[in-house]
């Protein structure tokens, strides 16, 4: 189901609130840790304020003025991992203590800009250079919500007594439009070159509170998410919300989950290890 603009305004800023709030309770040794196999807590943090204030803005800004988006040094998607890379530098210059308001004001701009827009606003073609495909305004939007989220779960890594999991305890309403805008986002970031041949349909049922069913078809170099159950498919991934979150981020193994069946598979279970490396950067 498509969010309405308020549902996404709501829920960009409740996430930004959270974020910020556990970005204060960390101490500089924490942010000097190691939270990812490339980055400290604090490159992570730079780079989420960076990719808002160099990407994600000034993307939004020239698509709703129907100007030519222009980043330097990313001009195809092959350019993204450099430019990710050179945006982290920039801004990791800064002290968590600027950078922590500089992140609130790019959210804040952000929403105001969101608040701005119709609902026919939001449907308009759209466009990042590391996307796959063109999307829409409201897909902006998107991206932005979920390097927001993706960005706080590796910063949590550090302190994960401090920082609770993105998932515990945002209600299940937040939780199922989490994974909605997740699964509806994926196809904008297939690596249609890592596909091969590759010719199925997903079902991804998520249970618990705030869970559901979506599919996928990937076909022809392409996938493509819908609601609901599709008849027939050719496997199924069904796990909780919380987990589903983990596999993505690579904080859950893959074979591990499957083995100590936090992660079931139904179909046929090799076209589940596909998935991997068929979303996101192509670093």
């Amino acid at each position: 189901m498509t969010p309405t603009k308020e549902q996404m305004k709501a829920f960009y800023a409740q996430s930004a609130e959270r974020a910020l709030e556990a970005y204060e309770q960390l101490g500089q040794k924490e942010w000097d840790k190691k939270a990812s196999d490339h980055w400290t807590a604090k490159e992570h943090l730079a780079y989420t304020v960076g990719t808002l204030e160099e990407e994600h803005l000034p993307v939004t800004r020239a698509t709703l003025a129907g100007e030519p988006i222009k980043l330097p040094g990313f001009e195809t998607r092959e350019d993204e991992p450099a430019f990710r890379r050179a945006v982290t530098e920039k801004f990791n210059i800064l002290s968590t203590v600027e950078l922590i308001p500089r992140l609130s004001a790019s959210i804040d701009e952000h929403v105001r800009i969101l608040d701005s827009l119709s609902e026919p606003d939001l449907e308009r073609k759209a466009v990042i250079p590391g996307w796959d495909r063109e999307g829409t305004v409201r897909d902006l939007f998107t991206s932005a919500y979920l390097l927001l989220v993706n960005q706080y779960q590796a910063i949590r890594r550090v302190a994960k007594g401090k920082v609770p999991h993105w998932m515990d305890g945002i209600g299940p309403e937040r939780v199922h439009y989490h994974v909605d805008r997740l699964f509806h986002y994926m196809p904008l970031i297939f690596n249609r070159s890592r596909a091969d041949d590759l010719n199925a349909t997903y079902q991804f049922t998520m249970e618990g509170e705030g869970g559901g069913q979506w599919n996928m078809r990937i076909a022809e170099g392409r996938a493509d998410t819908s609601d609901g159950t599709a008849d027939p498919y050719d496997c199924e991934i069904k796990t909780k919300p919380a987990l589903w979150m983990d596999l993505a981020s690579g904080d859950l193994s893959a074979p591990i989950a499957i083995m100590t069946r936090k992660v079931k598979l139904g179909g046929n279970p090799a076209l589940a290890m596909k998935l991997s490396g068929l979303f996101g950067t192509t670093d």
